[in-house]
C-alpha cells in the first residue's frame, strides 16, 4: 500500500522457507504454503496519527512496548513479518528517516539491527524488509530525472543491507514498495530497470523479491519491460478489492499474464491484504487451488476492507495486528 504522509527459478524461489537459508536452491512442492504473519510499521496510533511511532526510526523510544507487541502476534500464530524502510530527504518524523546521504543515522542503524533482534528473539522465522522512499525520493513524485536522489536511495538499500543480512533471519528484500509502474510512469520504470541492474550487479538476486506490484493489469503489464531477461525468482504481489473484483479474481488475472510472459515458474508471496479479511482470505485460497500457483506465504496490512467512512483510509487497524485467524482458518 503506498503510505500516505500525514504532514527464473521455483526452485530457488522456494528459499527463504523455514530451514532454508535465502538462495537455497531446494525445491518445495507447489501446494505448500507457509504461515504468514503481518505488515509491522507501527505501536501506536493516536486518531488517525502515526508519524511519530514507526517501529524503526522510534524504536528506542518504546522498546518494551514494541517487544510485547511482538509476542503476542507471535503467540497468536503469525511466523512472518514485512518492516519498512520509510525515508526521504529530510528530516526524521519519528516514522520516516533522513536518508541524506545514503545513509540513515547511527541511531537509526542501531533502531534497526535492535528491531530485527526483537522480532528473531520473538520466534519469527523470516521477514521482508520493504524500501519505502516517499516525497522527492520517491520516484513516482518525479517529474525529470534525479540522479542525486536515485545515488541517494540506492547507496541506502546497499548500506542497509548488511545488518538485514546479518540479523540472522530468513530475509527478502522489496527494493521499493510498490514500485511497478503504470505506462503513465516512465520515471518511475528507469528507476526501477537502473535500481534493478545495480543491484543484481553488486549482490544477485537471491535475497530479493525485486520490486513488489500492486495486483491490477495496468502495472502487471510492465513486468518484463522491468527486468527484461532477468526477472527475480520470487515474485511479490499485493492484492487489494475494488470496484466490485475481489482479490481472487485479480490474483486470476495476474496468474494468467503471468503465464503469458513466461513467468511460469516462479513462486509468489504475497506482500500485502486487508487485516485478517475473511473475504480476501477465501477469495485468494480459491484462486491459489485453481491456478496451482506456488504461494509461500501471505502478508496482511493493518488496514481493514474499504468503509463509508474515508476518516483514516490508510490507518484502521490499531497496533499491534493481532487478529489473523481468517487468513490462518485457508491456510496462510
Amino acid at each position: 500500500m503506498r503510505r500516505r504522509m500525514l504532514l527464473g527459478s521455483a526452485a530457488v524461489g522456494a528459499a527463504g522457507l523455514v530451514g532454508w537459508r535465502p538462495g537455497s536452491s531446494l525445491a518445495a512442492p507447489a501446494e505448500a504454503t507457509s504461515r504468514g504473519g503481518s505488515n509491522y510499521g507501527w505501536y501506536q496510533i493516536d486518531g488517525c496519527n502515526r508519524e511519530p511511532y514507526g517501529v524503526v526510526n522510534s524504536f528506542h523510544k518504546a522498546p518494551d512496548l514494541i517487544r510485547s507487541q511482538l509476542a503476542a502476534m507471535r503467540a497468536a500464530g503469525q511466523a512472518r513479518l514485512r518492516v519498512h524502510i520509510i525515508h526521504r530527504h529530510r528530516a526524521d518524523t519519528g516514522t520516516c528517516m533522513d536518508s541524506t546521504g545514503g545513509n540513515i543515522s547511527a541511531a537509526n542503524r542501531q533502531n534497526l539491527a535492535d528491531l530485527l533482534r526483537a522480532i528473531k528473539d520473538a520466534g519469527f522465522v523470516e521477514i521482508q524488509v520493504a524500501f519505502m522512499p516517499i516525497g522527492e525520493n520517491a520516484a513516482y513524485n518525479w517529474t525529470s530525472w534525479n540522479e542525486d536522489i536515485y545515488q541517494e536511495n540506492w547507496r541506502l538499500i546497499a548500506n542497509l543491507r548488511p545488518i538485514i543480512a546479518g540479523s540472522g533471519l530468513h530475509y527478502r528484500i522489496d527494493l521499493c514498495n510498490e514500485a511497478v509502474p503504470t505506462d503513465l510512469q516512465p520515471l518511475l520504470l528507469r528507476y526501477t530497470q537502473q535500481l534493478w541492474k545495480d543491484y543484481t550487479n553488486a549482490f544477485d538476486k537471491k535475497d530479493t523479491v525485486g520490486f513488489s506490484a500492486i495486483g491490477y493489469a495496468g502495472r502487471i503489464q510492465n513486468i518484463p519491460k522491468v527486468y527484461g531477461n532477468n526477472a527475480p525468482y520470487l515474485f511479490d504481489f499485493h492484492f487489494y478489492r475494488r470496484n466490485g473484483v475481489d482479490e481472487g479474481a485479480l490474483f486470476t488475472t495476474a496468474h494468467t499474464m503471468m503465464n503469458q510472459y513466461g513467468y511460469t515458474k516462479q513462486g509468489w508471496t504475497i506482500g500485502e491484504a486487508f487485516n485478517n479479511d475473511s473475504i480476501a482470505a477465501s477469495s485468494l485460497r480459491q484462486a491459489i487451488n485453481s491456478t496451482d500457483r506456488t504461494v509461500y506465504y501471505l502478508l496482511q496490512w493493518p488496514r481493514q476492507a474499504p468503509s463509508d467512512d474515508p476518516t483514516c483510509p490508510d490507518a484502521t487497524v490499531l497496533p499491534p495486528p493481532v487478529n489473523f485467524g481468517n487468513y490462518i482458518a485457508q491456510g496462510f
